[in-house]
């Protein structure tokens, strides 16, 4: 995917929504975020149309990193067994391919666990592509030589990516414009979170 592509859905994700669950698999790692801001088209009209689920894979030489600033040991394995915790993202505190961000993110936490084929800030020099996310307390980087986009209706392409997006902030507007009226949406925890700002 390219770099305009990955910043799209950095900013799709990382507004308003959070990290919720993570597993590996062989050479794969994956991570998974709730509440995002692409455009559902499988959703009926009663129901919400951002996206609840996606997930982002890495493949290839891929490896894991979690950070964190609690004093509880086992905070991760948890969250990796359908715990219900969820991690809200610190707003853009996301990104991709960032070596500079990624290395800071690594500064900013205490603690380290090495989740997968993690050795150290070299993994970070050598890795094709890079994902480093901050939670407040926890965060995490991963990364690996290739980048799969996935929700619940498959894999997305780059176009379709930013299609969802755009079509996204044209269903927010018109949420916003019917709000209150007897045409209103079906209420939209991601449109509500996102309030607009009055021109008065």
């Amino acid at each position: 995917m390219n770099i305009n592509t990955l910043n799209i859905l950095a900013d799709a994700i990382s507004d308003v929504g959070s990290w919720h669950r993570w597993l590996t698999w062989n050479d794969m790692v994956q991570v998974q975020f709730c509440d995002i801001m692409l455009y559902d088209e499988n959703t009926s009209e009663k129901e919400p149309h951002s996206t609840d689920v996606l997930a982002v894979r890495f493949y290839g030489n891929a490896f894991a990193v979690f950070l964190d600033n609690l004093n509880e040991e086992n905070w991760h394995e948890r969250f990796r067994d359908n715990d219900p915790v969820i991690y809200p993202i610190d707003t853009y505190n996301m990104a991709f391919d960032n070596i500079k961000e990624a290395e800071r993110l690594l500064n900013d936490y205490k603690h380290k666990i090495p989740i997968k084929c993690f050795v150290g800030s070299e993994t970070l020099l050598t890795a094709k592509h890079l994902l480093n996310v901050g939670c407040d307390d926890v965060g995490f980087i991963v990364g690996g030589d290739e980048i799969e986009v996935v929700g619940r209706k498959g894999k997305y392409t780059e176009k379709e990516i930013e299609t969802a997006y755009k079509k996204w902030w044209d269903y927010w507007r018109t949420y916003w414009k019917l709000r209150g009226t007897k045409d209103a949406y079906p209420k939209d925890y991601v449109c509500e979170i996102s309030i607009p700002v009055r021109e008065d």
